[in-house]
């Protein structure tokens, strides 16, 4: 059997997915970023595992937020436009600078929006959630409405994330879409990573760019850096694993792979080495300058994308 719980972090709302047989559950964050802010499942000695590094706290949701972007909807793009800029069908644009820093636009628009819950079930085979946000073209440098809706399900064989986005203007819109979980655990350099076939595109770290990436066969992360861009090769499901031999769990993350779908994904791996993001894009960084990978979205058309996320125990 599967319920829906409601909780409070101080004023911020989540819902969770229940699993009532096993007590696992998956936690959204719907009054922020529509977040995947935490997963929770059985390790191999019974005991429950928190496998996802999300927020605690209404403190951390306002102060740590803009430092990780943990677990959010990446929309109308994911990644970084470098200072803001990109132009679109003649027209120049410019998006407000969010990532001081490095002088970019990072991460898009409503990653910190609250969104609206449109349907919510659950019964003995599984939960579902669904949220809206109906974005309306008024923030600077991006003038292109549009409604966004998010469908959240956990069953027996894990969790499916669905987007489905419609241009709800009068022009066409360039778009990206992508997520941002953070999977958490003791130590990085303890966990090991395989990977299908795919293209490295782009690294902050340094790594090579190849059409090999190292990871084809199981391997561990020590030492291992990437804040890296990847490209899937094949059309199809696509998969990433995790696993982690201490706690005993396999975390499998799959996306729809064929173009204008999740086709790219960008791994990093934060300095404290406590967790890993593993985030499922429609497109590479700068897209709306680079053209790569971007959707164009005409009025009235509809675009949709999923991805999931599996879990087991290692010795299963």
């Amino acid at each position: 059997m599967f319920s829906i719980q409601e909780i409070k972090l101080g004023n911020f709302k989540a819902i969770r997915l229940v699993n009532e047989n096993t007590q696992e559950y998956i936690e959204i964050l719907t009054d922020f970023g529509a977040g995947i802010n935490d997963l929770v499942v059985r390790n191999s000695e019974g005991n429950m595992a928190s496998v996802i590094d999300g927020y605690q706290s209404e403190y951390e949701i306002i102060h740590d937020h803009h430092t990780a972007y943990k677990g959010c909807k990446l929309s109308p793009y994911p990644n970084r436009i470098p200072d803001g800029k990109y132009e679109f069908e003649g027209k120049s644009y410019q998006l407000v600078i969010n990532d001081l820093p490095t002088n970019n636009s990072l991460h898009a628009l409503l990653h910190n929006r609250p969104f609206e819950i449109v349907g919510q079930s659950a019964n003995e085979a599984g939960a579902m959630l669904k949220l809206r946000y109906v974005y309306k073209g008024t923030d600077l440098g991006y003038p292109f409405p549009y409604e966004l809706l998010l469908t959240y399900t956990m069953d027996g064989s894990g969790i499916k994330f669905h987007t489905q986005i419609q241009n709800t203007g009068s022009e066409t819109l360039p778009l990206g879409d992508g997520w941002h979980p953070y999977f958490q655990f003791e130590d990085l350099d303890q966990i090991d990573l395989e990977m299908g076939p795919a293209k490295r595109l782009s690294s902050n770290v340094g790594n090579t760019l190849s059409n090999e990436h190292g990871f084809e066969e199981e391997s561990s992360l020590a030492g291992k850096a990437l804040d890296d861009c990847f490209e899937v090769h094949e059309n199809g499901e696509y998969q990433v694993f995790l696993r982690d031999q201490k706690q005993g769990i396999e975390i499998e993350i799959c996306q729809e792979s064929e173009v204008g779908r999740y086709k790219y994904f960008q791994i990093y791996t934060p300095p404290s080495r406590k967790s890993i993001a593993v985030e499922p894009v429609t497109c590479p960084p700068n897209a709306f300058n680079t053209g790569h990978g971007l959707i164009k979205l005409e009025p009235k058309q509809e675009v949709s994308m999923t991805f999931g996320i599996k879990y087991k125990l290692l010795n299963n």
